[in-house]
C-alpha cells in the first residue's frame, strides 16, 4: 500500500488534476471566508461550512476522477493488478492518497481560525465538529468517486457520474423537506449532506460518525469488488 500512496500522491503533483482542485479549493474557501467571516465580521464558521458542503459536491470528484479510470485508460492497470499487492492495497493507497491532497488544503484553512481567533472568540465546539464532520462527508464524497472512477477508463465519465450521485442525494434532502412521517426520516437519512447540519450546530452526533465511516467503507468495498473482477479476468 505504501508504494502505491506514494505513487499516486506524486501523480497529483506532476499533472494538473491536483493543482487544479487545490487552486480552486483555496480559492473558494478564500471567498467564502472573506464573505462570511470578514466582510460581516461573523467569529462562527457554521455558515462558512455550510456553504463549503455544497460546493465541495463540485470540487471533491476533481481529485478521484483520475484514480482507476487513468491508469484503464492508459493500460498501466494490468501492471497493477498483476503486481504482488492485494485489490485493497491498491484501492486504499490511491484512495489514502487523494485523502491526503484534501487534508493538506484543509489544513490551510486553519489559518482562517487563527484570524478569527486574533480578532475575536472561537467557539471551539462549533468549530471542531464542523471541521470533523466536514473531513468525514469528504471522505464519503472520495470514496463514492473512487468507485465511480473504477467503473469508466474515461475521467470524464467518472467525474460527471460522481456529480450525478452527489446532486441526487441533495436533491434527497430537498425532497425530505416537502414529505413527512417515515419517508421523511428515510430520505434525510440517506442524505449525506443533510447529515452535516447536527456537526455544523456544534453537536458529534456517534449516528452520523457511523454513517460517514460506514458509507465511506461502504463504497470502498464496492471499489475493491469491482477492480478484483477485472484482476480476474
Amino acid at each position: 500500500m505504501k508504494a502505491i500512496f506514494k505513487r499516486e500522491l506524486k501523480a497529483y503533483f506532476t499533472s494538473m488534476p491536483g493543482y487544479i482542485f487545490l487552486t480552486m479549493f483555496l480559492i473558494l474557501t478564500g471567498v467564502l471566508f472573506y464573505l462570511n467571516n470578514v466582510y460581516f465580521g461573523y467569529v462562527s464558521v457554521k455558515n462558512f461550512f455550510s456553504l463549503l458542503t455544497t460546493w465541495a459536491i463540485f470540487i471533491m470528484p476533481l481529485l478521484t476522477m483520475r484514480l482507476f479510470a487513468e491508469d484503464r485508460k492508459l493500460k498501466t492497470d494490468q501492471l497493477l493488478l498483476t503486481a504482488p499487492v492485494s485489490v485493497r492495497s491498491v484501492v486504499g493507497g490511491k484512495f489514502l492518497a487523494a485523502f491526503c491532497v484534501f487534508l493538506a488544503a484543509m489544513a490551510v484553512t486553519l489559518i482562517y481560525i487563527a484570524v478569527i481567533s486574533f480578532f475575536g472568540t472561537v467557539n471551539w465546539a462549533e468549530t471542531i465538529s464542523c471541521y470533523v464532520g466536514f473531513i468525514l462527508l469528504c471522505a464519503a464524497i472520495l470514496a463514492i468517486g473512487s468507485f465511480m472512477s473504477a467503473l469508466t477508463e474515461s475521467q470524464i465519465v467518472a467525474a460527471v457520474s460522481t456529480y450525478a450521485v452527489l446532486i441526487v442525494t441533495v436533491f434527497l434532502g430537498n425532497i425530505a423537506s416537502a414529505v413527512t412521517g417515515v419517508l421523511k426520516t428515510v430520505l434525510l437519512w440517506l442524505s449525506p449532506t443533510w447529515r452535516f447540519l447536527d456537526f455544523a450546530m456544534g453537536i458529534l452526533d456517534p449516528s452520523a460518525l457511523v454513517y460517514y465511516l460506514s458509507l465511506t467503507l461502504l463504497f470502498l468495498f464496492l471499489t475493491v469488488n469491482v477492480t478484483e473482477r477485472r484482476r480476474f479476468r
